[in-house]
C-alpha cells in the first residue's frame, strides 16, 4: 500500500510528471501491481478505489432535538448575567 501513497504523493508534487510520458514512465518504473499500474495509466478511479479499498467519505451532522426546553436556555442566560453583575460590583 505504501508504494502506491508514494507514487501518488510524488505524483502530486513533481511538475515534470506532468506530460503523458513521464507520467506513464513513473507508473512502470514503480513497484506496484499490474492491476494498480493499468488502474493510473487508464485514469480509471473507480478500479482504482475498489483496488485500494477506499471507504466513502463518511458524514456526521448534529441537530438539537425538538423537545429541548427552552426554559433551560432562559436559565442558563440569566444565571450569566448574574455573573457578570457579581463581578462588576465585586
Amino acid at each position: 500500500m505504501s508504494n502506491i501513497i508514494q507514487l501518488l504523493e510524488r505524483m502530486g508534487q513533481d511538475s515534470e510528471l506532468q506530460t503523458e510520458q513521464s507520467f506513464e514512465q513513473a507508473i512502470q518504473d514503480s513497484a506496484l501491481t499490474n492491476e494498480l499500474k493499468q488502474s493510473l495509466l487508464n485514469r480509471d478511479n473507480i478500479s482504482l478505489k475498489r483496488q485500494l479499498d477506499v471507504c466513502p467519505d463518511v458524514v456526521c451532522i448534529l441537530l438539537p432535538s425538538e423537545d429541548e426546553d427552552k426554559s433551560d436556555e432562559k436559565d442558563e442566560t440569566e444565571d450569566k448575567q448574574n455573573d457578570i453583575r457579581t463581578l462588576k460590583v465585586g
